[in-house]
């Protein structure tokens, strides 16, 4: 009797039942997909993230600096930026001094860190340390140009002496009597480490200064126009620019600086201790 009441009820649990199913794999096939695309997420982002991070390339590739000096010591680049353009994203893998040429605008960028903008002058002396990144794009009309000295062996004991090198330092400037002025010229402390000092020499109209150490080398860098030097004996002149140096090994002989110009000429001074006295001096 109740065979028709009861194939209904069947028919009707069979096709909730298949309902229930068709339910549940969509379900499980929209859960499937979901993890899946997760999953393509998570592996994929990485790789978008990587791409569109600037390659950082070592100070020596950057293509604004131009090495013209290297020794054991040093390596010396010139570097000219035009207004406008950008020093590519790069990494200094050694301590190094930047000597500025020119007054200009710029904003630094340093992965991680907000963009920083800078009004830089000329004859500006920073310390830029092992491991530092960063680009520098030229917002002022003037174009950027300075001298780069990386230092080549390891520097400890880092200090301000009469100049600002590292922003984050306070100066220590060695009393009056360490940057009198001499019948010629002027001498000021700026830095130091335990291997290598950085002296500003002011040598004034129509003077000359003897530089030049037989115990140890020295790098001098001209800021200005009007510079000359002499010390072969024959008592003639090679003039010297702005931007221009000039490298004395130790033991060599001394050399003559002249300012021919009628305005106060600047030399930048860089002392190396010979090695085996900087690790004397740690000891």
């Amino acid at each position: 009797m109740c065979s028709g009441i009861c194939s209904a009820a069947t028919y009707h649990s069979n096709a909730d039942f298949e309902v229930h199913a068709t339910i549940l794999s969509s379900l499980a096939g929209r859960a499937l997909r979901a993890k899946t695309t997760l999953l393509l997420l998570i592996c994929w982002l990485p790789l978008v993230v990587a791409a569109q991070t600037p390659a950082v390339i070592p100070l020596a590739s950057e293509p604004h600096h131009h090495l013209v000096l290297h020794n054991q010591y040093v390596n010396l680049y010139k570097v000219e930026v035009a207004p406008h353009d950008s020093v590519v994203l790069h990494r200094h893998d050694f301590d190094a001094i930047s000597i500025m040429m020119s007054d200009t605008h710029v904003t630094v960028y340093t992965p991680g860190k907000p963009e920083a903008q800078h009004q830089v002058v000329d004859g500006q002396i920073r310390l830029q340390p092992q491991g530092y990144v960063h680009s520098t794009l030229i917002d002022g009309g003037a174009p950027y140009r300075n001298v780069t000295i990386e230092l080549l062996l390891p520097q400890e004991g880092a200090r301000n002496l009469c100049a600002a090198v590292i922003a984050t330092q306070p100066l220590d400037c060695p009393g009056a009597q360490d940057s009198r002025p001499h019948e010629a010229h002027m001498e000021q402390p700026q830095f130091e480490t335990n291997r290598t000092s950085v002296t500003l020499i002011r040598v004034l109209p129509h003077q000359e200064v003897t530089l030049g150490e037989p115990g140890r080398a020295e790098l001098i860098v001209v800021m200005d126009e009007d510079v000359a030097v002499k010390g072969d004996g024959s008592g003639t002149q090679n003039l010297l620019h702005s931007g221009t140096f000039v490298w004395l090994d130790k033991g060599k002989a001394t050399l003559i600086f002249k300012n021919n110009g009628a305005k106060e000429a600047r030399l930048i001074s860089f002392k190396f201790r010979p090695i085996e006295s900087a690790e004397a001096r740690q000891q």
